[in-house]
């Protein structure tokens, strides 16, 4: 008897699985294919037929992240980082909350990557130096920029 339950069991979340699989097989082969815009389209077709989870909404933010579309990429992360606890995901959301000049909220989920991944070198690194910010902005200007005579209007 324990046998069938078992079997039944594994049969009934194999399907499970496979029905997420055949919802997104086109929009995961794109992205293995490093196709980010056209899966990113696939994949908010998803969201936008309500069959939307963690998994598509991750997928979504990645292909969003590389092709540094970064108010859709933290768009996306926003949502993610409620859900899922993976360290990479917070430093991916922190960089995008970076490139979009939102530094306050980036260091929170720096903190939380880095308290997740303690031995990473760039958890190490931003554990070395919180406040990076005000050391960049402190550095003298390398060079500066101006027009030159021979310089048109375009």
């Amino acid at each position: 008897m324990k046998k069938i339950y078992l079997t039944l069991s594994f049969v009934i979340a194999s399907n499970l699985l496979s029905a997420q699989n055949k919802e997104t097989k086109t929009a995961d082969k794109l992205f293995d294919r490093y196709e980010y815009v056209d899966a990113a389209k696939e994949y908010l077709k998803l969201v936008n037929n309500g069959k939307s989870d963690v998994y598509v909404e991750s997928q979504l933010a990645d292909s969003y992240y590389y092709i540094f579309n970064t108010k859709e990429a933290a768009q996306w992360y926003a949502k993610v980082a409620d859900k899922k606890n993976d360290a990479e995901t917070y430093y991916r959301y922190a960089q995008m909350l970076k490139a979009n000049g939102n530094y306050s909220e980036a260091d929170k989920q720096m903190a939380k990557f880095a308290a997740l991944k303690p031995n990473d070198q760039r958890a190490k690194d931003f554990k070395s130096n919180p406040n990076y910010l005000s050391d960049l902005k402190a550095q003298a200007k390398l060079f500066d920029v101006s027009n030159a005579d021979l310089n048109s209007e375009n």
